[in-house]
């Protein structure tokens, strides 16, 4: 069986998987990892925050129609 590529992936996940009511909240937390996660993205947000230039987005990004 040849596997399905990475976006079809996701996506079938996202529709099927992804909160759905056969979540188990009892699977364990890795605290250590969450809380690395969350140093990592508190010092982007510092360094992004911090730097000369506004952020903009790339021309092609879907979201650039939200920029002001």
């Amino acid at each position: 069986m040849i596997p399905a590529p990475p976006k079809k992936l996701h996506k079938d996940w996202a529709r099927t998987r992804y909160h759905a009511p056969s979540d188990d909240l009892n699977q364990p937390v890795d605290l250590e990892a969450a809380a690395a996660f969350n140093r990592m993205i508190q010092e982007l947000a510092l360094e992004i925050a911090n730097a000369p230039q506004t952020p903009c987005w790339n021309d092609h990004s879907f979201f650039r129609r939200f920029a002001r």
